[in-house]
């Protein structure tokens, strides 16, 4: 091969590569993590079992930050649901055989709405612009971020935290944290929402 046709395949290579962070290592839930089922789903939005259904809650997601949604959300081939940028263009990708997975073993929408809203929070924390796929760190940032988002959208921190009993593993890998630090950093991002809720409300009662 000569040269120029080597650096050809080489920059074809650099440019179709594509990095994306997936919300846990594992292609399967458990079925029966521990005593900890939620039966109050407390919200309006629709389970998600549908790209349509999903782009709901991504919409509603973007409206608890403010933000206008502007995110493909597509089925595909992937180990369960990741984040990824395409042509340019924001897209969340699902396994839809994954996600029936946690709505069956949950039986409560927080559960998929908490991961849609960590992979929202993989593109808006700017992730998905970097050349790495998922890392203990990142991922933990997008834990943070759903918790706080989840919080704002009415969510109990046992419903915010529900999906991480089945879908994370308890050991720590090289992609992802251990559940203990997932739950940790889920809750961290709660409280964070909920005290800017408890200071407006005292704000508010001060005024009065």
């Amino acid at each position: 091969m000569t040269k120029p046709a080597i650096l050809l395949v080489s920059l074809t290579l650099l440019f179709t590569t594509t990095w994306s962070q997936n919300i846990t290592s594992k292609k399967t839930v458990i079925d029966n993590p521990a005593d900890i089922s939620i039966t109050s789903n407390s919200t309006d939005l629709p389970f998600f079992t549908s790209s349509a259904d999903a782009e709901k809650i991504v919409t509603s997601i973007m409206s608890a930050m403010g933000l206008e949604s502007d995110f493909k959300i597509k089925e595909a081939h992937v180990p369960n649901v990741e984040a990824k940028i395409r042509h340019h263009e924001r897209y969340i990708l699902y396994n839809p055989q994954f996600i029936s997975q946690v709505n069956t073993v949950t039986r409560n929408k927080w559960a998929s709405i908490f991961i849609l809203a960590h992979e929202v929070g993989h593109h808006l924390d700017g992730h998905t612009l970097l050349d790495i796929n998922s890392r203990p760190g990142i991922e933990l940032e997008a834990d943070q971020f759903a918790g706080f988002v989840l919080c704002r959208m009415g969510a109990t921190l046992k419903q915010t935290q529900l999906a991480m009993y089945y879908i994370a593993n308890i050991d720590a890998s090289k992609t992802h944290p251990g559940r203990a630090d997932r739950l940790l950093a889920i809750e961290k991002g709660w409280n964070k929402a909920e005290a800017e809720v408890a200071g407006v409300r005292d704000n508010g009662s001060t005024s009065n």
